[in-house]
C-alpha cells in the first residue's frame, strides 16, 4: 500500500481513520533502533499502553494522560474502543524496526525548509518518491542556496517522521497531542539516543 509515495510493510492494525497520528521516533535515523520488545516494555512500565488489540497494537494504559499532553480548551478524547467495534479511538502502535530508514509524510505535511538558508522546497512532492525509501541520501537540492541536503535533515516542522522504528499514537489531531519529557527520556534510554516527534494525518491501515 502506498500513500503520498510512502511504502509501508504490511502489519496488522486497526483500519485507517482520518484524525491523525503522533509519531515518536529516534532522532538519529542512522543509529540502530531498539527492538520493538524493548519499546513495548518501556511503554508498559510507564503505563502508556494497556492490553494488546492486535500484534503491535495496544489500548492506551492508565498512565497515558500523564505522559501525553493534549492542548486546547476541550480536546475530544475517546480512549476506549467503541461498542460498535469501530476504531475511532486513541490507541498505540509500535511499528518496526524496519530494514532501512523511511520518510513518513501525510496529508498535513507542508513544504520543508532548507536547514541552511530556510528557503522552502516548494516542489517537494514531485521528488518525494525518491526520498521516501532513501531519506539519508543527499538528494534534496535547495532552490534558494543550491545546497544538496538529505531529506532527513530538512526542517519538516514536526509534520513528518524519519526512522526505522516508530511509536504511533493514533487518532489524535495534528498538533494537539504532545509527548511528555518522561516519555521521551524513557525511550531515549533504550540505546538509540534522543527521540523526536511529529504529527502525520491520513496514514494507511498497515505499516
Amino acid at each position: 500500500m502506498r500513500f503520498d509515495g510512502a511504502a509501508f510493510t504490511a502489519r496488522p492494525r486497526p483500519e485507517s481513520v482520518t484524525t491523525g497520528s503522533l509519531l515518536l521516533f529516534p532522532g538519529d535515523a542512522r543509529a540502530d533502533p531498539p527492538t520493538a520488545a524493548a519499546v513495548v516494555e518501556a511503554l508498559a512500565a510507564l503505563g502508556l499502553i494497556g492490553d494488546g488489540l492486535a500484534p503491535g497494537t495496544f489500548r492506551v494504559g492508565a498512565g497515558f494522560l500523564q505522559h501525553v499532553t493534549f492542548l486546547g480548551c476541550a480536546p475530544h478524547l475517546v480512549l476506549e474502543p467503541p461498542a460498535d467495534g469501530g476504531t475511532a479511538f486513541s490507541h498505540v502502535v509500535v511499528a518496526g524496526p524496519f530494514d532501512a530508514p523511511r520518510l513518513v509524510v501525510g496529508r498535513n505535511t507542508a513544504a520543508p525548509r532548507c536547514p541552511d538558508c530556510r528557503a522552502r522546497l516548494e516542489a517537494w512532492r514531485a521528488t518525494l518518491p525518491g526520498w521516501v525509501d532513501a531519506p539519508l541520501a543527499g538528494s534534496a537540492r535547495c532552490p534558494g542556496c543550491g545546497a544538496v541536503q538529505r531529506p532527513a535533515d530538512l526542517d519538516w516542522r514536526e509534520r513528518a517522521a524519519v526512522g526505522r522504528l516508530f511509536v504511533e499514537i493514533r487518532n489524535v489531531f495534528p498538533g494537539e497531542a504532545v509527548p511528555g519529557e518522561e516519555l521521551l527520556n524513557a525511550l531515549g534510554r533504550l540505546g538509540a539516543g534522543p527521540w523526536r516527534y511529529g504529527w502525520v494525518s491520513g496514514l494507511p491501515a498497515t505499516w
